[in-house]
This record gives structure tokens, C-alpha cells and sequence, in this order.
């Protein structure tokens, strides 16, 4: 391999196989043979996920790495390639730690809505699903390849329908804040 100290010009070839473990066994058993860490529920199913077709019948969602040509057990499989493509964007934020959460003690306007411990928000009925839903879609937002599936799965007249009302919501926006 070329160095600046030995100003040696050659370079890897080009034919080098790509290894097909980059860890040795000795080191992944050792690791088998732990109890796995806090975080590893949610590294399971961290993502990137995609979507490819299931040979048998359907679409097949499996992790970055992960092909059904290779072997591996699809994460989940769906007769529709919009469901599909829901479920590969929304995985990797349904492990995750709960950013969101509700508070305990409601006040006069409600339950408070917490992220990360600060209040941000109220509702009126303590709905535990609300702040799981806030946590996925959260880090559906963070996720520009997982946002880009659920709008691949929305297909083209609701996106014809989101941009009409965005650019409506944009320009009453800008309206106000002429005024």
C-alpha cells in the first residue's frame, strides 16, 4: 500500500474480494455469550431499512446489509408494496427510546406532553399511544431515506394534494407576516 514515507505509487488492486465477516468468530461468540446491552432492542431494528421484492409473493422489508438472496429472515412482509415501504420507514422510530412522553400529574389545561423531560405541550386525556406515535414520527422526521419511503408510499395524487396545501398554508403564512 502506498505511504507517504516510502513514496511507494501502488495502490491495492482493484480485485480485492470483499470479506464476508469483517469480525472474527472467537471475537462474535465471546460477544454471544454476554447479555446484550440496554440498546440492543433497538439496534435490532435501527434501520435503514428497504423494501425488495419476496419470492414468495409480495414485499419483503430487511435491514441495510440484510437481502433475501443472501438468506436473511425479512423484519416483515407485505402482499402491498406501500405497506411495505410504511413499515421500512417507521421501523428503525419504533425501538426507539420514547422522547416523548406524558407526565403523570395533569394540571387545568391537561396531561403534560414532555420531550427529553421539558414540557411542551398539554392533552386533554392521558393517550400513552400519542407520545409513541410523536417518537416514531420524530424519528421518521430525522430520517430523510425513511421520509422518502412514506412518500414513495403515498403515491402521486396525494402528493399532487400535499404540495396544493402546503403552498396554500405557505402563502397564508406569508400573508400574516406582511401584516
Amino acid at each position: 500500500m502506498a505511504t507517504a514515507e516510502n513514496g511507494s505509487s501502488s495502490r491495492p488492486s482493484d480485485s480485492l474480494t470483499v470479506p464476508r465477516r469483517i469480525f472474527a468468530e472467537e471475537f462474535l461468540a465471546y460477544l454471544a455469550a454476554r447479555d446484550e446491552p440496554e440498546t440492543a432492542a433497538e439496534a435490532e431494528v435501527a434501520g435503514p431499512c428497504h423494501v425488495e421484492p419476496d419470492p414468495q409473493g409480495g414485499w419483503a422489508v430487511l435491514l441495510a446489509g440484510e437481502s433475501i438472496e443472501a438468506g436473511n429472515v425479512p423484519i416483515a412482509t407485505f402482499l402491498r408494496k406501500e405497506a411495505a415501504l410504511v413499515a421500512a420507514a417507521v421501523l428503525p422510530g419504533t425501538a426507539r427510546r420514547l422522547r416523548y412522553r406524558l407526565g403523570d400529574d395533569p394540571c387545568e389545561r391537561g396531561f403534560p406532553v414532555l420531550l427529553g423531560g421539558a414540557m411542551v405541550g398539554h392533552v386533554r386525556v392521558f393517550h400513552e399511544a400519542l407520545a409513541v406515535a410523536m417518537t416514531v414520527v420524530d424519528a421518521l422526521l430525522a430520517s430523510p431515506g425513511d421520509f422518502a419511503s412514506v412518500l414513495e408510499a403515498v403515491g402521486w395524487l396525494a402528493l399532487e394534494r400535499v404540495q396544493r396545501i402546503t403552498a396554500e398554508r405557505m402563502a397564508k403564512e406569508q400573508m400574516a407576516a406582511k401584516i
